[in-house]
């Protein structure tokens, strides 16, 4: 999420389902059985998990230290689905808590962002720079890879209409482009906070953006926008922090909500955000869903599996680049 809204945001840590040995298990995730591992996919706030949750298969919910999560299978993934709270701090802590107690055989970030690049269209760096500490945390090259293979077929085209959720007439607006998956070199996550979490909100406006809960499942079982870079956020970067310090295979996905090409003109932050972020989550949903699926088709080419069990991470994105 953009790192200039203010206030009264969500901070709902999850958990994960406990699972050792999470290396070498990246194949493992996409196969059957009960004890296979889970790739963790987390987002910031409700509306950008809720077309996930709404495209998966719940097997269970479960509760860990007071946190919700779903438990259950996406695109052929076991998959463990829930949101970090708004904010460095709260990405920090939950990451923290999925990698050292759940041992996720893979982390994704998914969710919407700030950018130089066109609303709707969904961006993947290479890496994240983290604000506070000025420091640079590459992403996977191996989930990167998937990510471009996975963006080649997606499961539904991206959107690019919407009924913004601040309309009064319910008219429709519609981007006057195709979007596009976008591959960057460095996104960046900014703590405008101080150092502070934020707590959610269970009344108020929006609660899709500052409620505690976790969206319903289907399946049961205003200034300029002034940003002159690729994605802002105040999350992912974070998370790719506690990836990297406990070599976890990590990628982001960060799908535009304010930014180029608004056909009601540049009315930047937070008014783009406020009409655009279900949009954004709708396709970061579909590009995370393709990095999903083409994780499932992936598991079925020991050549590759063999490289990412023994974590040759260039080597496997080198092969998955080959096709």
């Amino acid at each position: 999420m953009r790192a200039r809204l203010a206030g009264g945001l969500v901070a709902v840590a999850l958990a994960l389902p406990a699972v050792a040995g999470a290396r070498g298990s990246l194949c493992r995730a996409a196969r059957p059985g009960a004890h296979a591992p889970v790739v963790a996919v987390v987002s910031a706030f409700p509306a950008e998990l809720a077309p996930l949750v709404a495209a998966a298969t719940i097997e269970r919910n479960a509760d860990a230290g007071g946190r919700p999560y779903y438990v259950g299978e996406l695109d052929g993934v076991h998959v463990v689905l829930g949101f970090t709270g708004i904010g460095l701090v709260n990405a920090t802590n939950s990451a923290t808590a999925v990698v050292t107690t759940f041992h996720p055989a893979a982390l994704i970030m998914t969710g919407v962002a700030g950018s130089r690049q066109r609303i709707a269209d969904v961006l993947v760096a290479d890496a994240w720079l983290y604000q506070t500490f000025s420091q640079v945390f590459p992403a996977n090259p191996a989930m990167v890879a998937l990510a471009r293979r996975g963006a080649a077929a997606l499961p539904a085209p991206l959107e690019r209409c919407t009924v913004p959720p601040t309309s009064t007439t319910g008219d429709t607006v519609c981007m006057p482009f195709t979007p596009a998956v976008v591959f960057v070199p460095q996104g960046q996550s900014d703590d405008p906070y101080g150092g502070h979490s934020l707590t959610c909100q269970r009344t108020g406006a929006y609660p899709d953006v500052f409620g505690c809960d976790l969206p319903a499942p289907a399946v049961v079982g205003t200034s300029a926008n002034t940003t002159d870079v690729d994605i802002q956020d105040m999350e992912t970067a974070a998370v790719a922090r506690i990836a990297s310090q406990r070599h976890v295979p990590f990628v982001g996905v960060r799908a535009v909500s304010d930014g180029a090409g608004d056909p009601l003109g540049d009315r930047g932050f937070p008014g783009q955000f406020f009409d655009y972020y279900r949009l954004a989550a709708a396709n970061e949903a579909l590009v995370t869903r393709g990095v999903l699926a083409e994780l499932a088709r992936v598991a079925k080419d020991r050549r590759v599996c063999a490289l990412l069990a023994r974590r040759r991470w260039r080597a496997a994105a080198a092969r998955l680049a080959a096709g």
